[in-house]
């Protein structure tokens, strides 16, 4: 049979398109950007990050019995330097321009902070899936905090649609009752990582309380090298308040706004002036002196015993007016409330005491502390425990003739404090939630 012209170009015709669209699918299949968290306290998430703080920390700086590796550090130039835990917090693999790479985000809790030290420590590392070979890292980044605390939640953005990629992770901090929230963003450039968040901004001082704020990028605009974020402020019925647009500026490496509007922070709602139906419940007068102040029920401390827990605490009564009083330390100018109770047993013999309260300037994010004063030898009341907790609990578990105590703060990790036959010592730490102790 004689094919004709026409079959032949036909036929030609489809060879090629058919070769154009597997070539077309192979580029767009090459192109696409997936990524897949990897859970660090299962495997194999575990072992590839445990390979990648070997390589980037030492593994002579493990330590085995906390489960995180070690590295001096000096927040400022004129501090000591201290040895921070630092953890896997976050790891991600990601297929992008037909590569495999390890995202591993880590991070540690500054070591004895106090409410006044907001410097965490982070490290952020990109490696080779398959030669182990670093791409771009840095061990030692700042991460802001209230109590120089690690994140709890780090995710990891598309910033582009050949797969720049970059962590967001959100601090916090209370002040007098006040919330206030950090996004940061962390991203390569070159072979470092650096803080690439510029004009992004959370809740601040004189914003509602009830507000919530969701940072996405917008990959509607694929044309951009990197794409805008979006910033979504709602309420705490997820009620819309307003919207704001953030460009990548290429000569800053920074995000900033896009418009005056952003600038302003135009359409938030700010914070409500306290009613005079909040203040109802204060007292008509303030009490007269420190022991009416630390207690509710009629007890009392002796003036030896007052003298030496507060001295302890660091803390003196004062009236400012009618509807500001209570307690003030050296560094924290503005009153907060104490509240003192003998335990069961101890009413009468007056030998242990606790003390509950505080502010976000003692406590930091958690808001309050709990001290436990016990009489010791020499008569007098020695603070055993003064750190920020919500609550306080006896485990059933006695070391030394005393009961373990289970201390709970605002987030999802609890310690326990043993008895070691002269003070409580702190034992160990338990998880409320999958990674609440940062993956233990």
């Amino acid at each position: 049979m004689k094919l004709n012209k026409k079959y032949w170009i036909a036929l030609a015709g489809f060879a090629i398109a058919l070769v154009l669209g597997l070539t077309a699918y192979r580029l767009l299949h090459r192109q696409a950007v997936r990524v897949e968290r990897l859970a660090v306290d299962g495997e194999p998430g575990q072992q590839l990050a445990s390979d990648i703080m070997n390589r980037m920390y030492g593994q002579e700086a493990y330590d085995a019995k906390e489960k995180c590796w070690n590295i001096d550090h000096a927040a400022g130039q004129d501090e000591e330097a201290a040895t921070y835990c630092m953890k896997p917090l976050a790891l991600d693999r990601v297929h992008a321009a037909g590569e495999d790479r390890l995202y591993l985000f880590a991070g540690a809790d500054r070591p004895d902070a106090s409410h006044i030290d907001t410097d965490a420590l982070v490290g952020a590392f990109v490696v080779d899936a398959k030669t182990q070979e670093l791409i771009a890292g840095d061990r030692e980044l700042s991460f802001a905090s209230g109590f120089a605390s690690a994140p709890n939640e780090v995710k990891l953005l598309q910033l582009s649609a050949t797969g720049y990629m970059a962590w967001f992770a959100e601090g916090g901090d209370m002040h007098q009752g006040i919330s206030a929230s950090y996004p940061q963003l962390f991203a390569p450039k070159g072979k470092k990582i650096v803080a690439i968040e510029g004009e992004l901004f959370g809740k601040e001082e004189g914003m509602s309380e009830e507000l919530s704020f969701d940072y996405e990028p917008d990959a509607a605009k694929a044309d951009k090298e990197v794409f805008p974020l979006l910033l979504r402020v709602s309420d705490d019925k997820h009620k819309p308040l307003a919207n704001f647009r953030f460009r990548f500026d290429s000569h800053k490496w920074q995000y900033v706004c896009a418009d005056q509007a952003c600038r302003d922070k135009k359409g938030i709602p700010e914070a409500k002036p306290e009613t005079s139906e909040e203040t109802d419940d204060s007292p008509a007068q303030p009490p007269a002196n420190a022991n009416i102040a630390l207690f509710n029920d009629g007890a009392e401390l002796s003036a030896a015993d007052l003298k030496d827990v507060l001295a302890a605490i660091g803390a003196v009564y004062v009236v400012k007016d009618q509807d500001n009083w209570g307690f003030v330390t050296e560094k924290c100018h503005t009153p907060f409330k104490l509240s003192a109770s003998y335990p069961e047993g101890e009413k009468d013999s007056h030998n242990e005491l606790w003390i509950t309260g505080g502010s976000a300037c003692t406590s930091g994010a958690t808001g309050q502390s709990v001290w436990l004063f016990i009489r010791g030898e020499d008569g007098h009341l020695r603070a055993n425990l003064g750190v920020p907790a919500t609550k306080t609990s006896l485990t059933s578990d006695v070391n030394n003739g005393r009961y373990d105590l289970r201390l709970a703060g605002n987030g999802f990790c609890e310690a326990v404090w043993s008895w070691d036959g002269s003070q409580y010592q702190h034992l160990k730490n338990i998880a409320t939630q999958p990674g609440g102790c940062g993956g233990d």
